[in-house]
């Protein structure tokens, strides 16, 4: 079985967001945590975004322009998402201490 370069990504990312979830539940509050849960919240926009990627390529191939059309602005979204948690996440690894925010509260 030969895996596709989005299916390499999907599973990378989605080990590194169980880990990250499995990591978060049972760390106490820190800035360690901050970071892992901004990784993980990386990692999850990453697998999404990756699925609605090659979601859109395969209805593009097929001739389905208007169905990658809508699904291309879904990738949208989630790219934004994926942009302010890698944000979030630099900033967490560069010590934000100021208005210092996490994804759990």
């Amino acid at each position: 079985m030969e895996l596709s370069v989005y299916q390499i990504i999907w599973i990378a990312s989605g080990s590194v967001l169980v880990i990250g979830w499995l990591v978060v539940s049972f760390a106490p509050p820190s800035r360690y945590r901050t970071v892992i849960e901004w990784l993980s919240v990386t990692a999850m926009y990453l697998a999404i975004l990756t699925i609605f990627v090659s979601l859109a390529l395969r209805m593009y191939a097929s001739g389905h322009v208007f169905g990658a059309w809508a699904i291309g602005v879904i990738c949208a979204l989630f790219a934004g998402g994926l942009l302010v948690s890698a944000w979030k996440t630099v900033s967490a690894l560069g010590g934000e201490e100021k208005n210092q925010s996490s994804t759990t509260n």
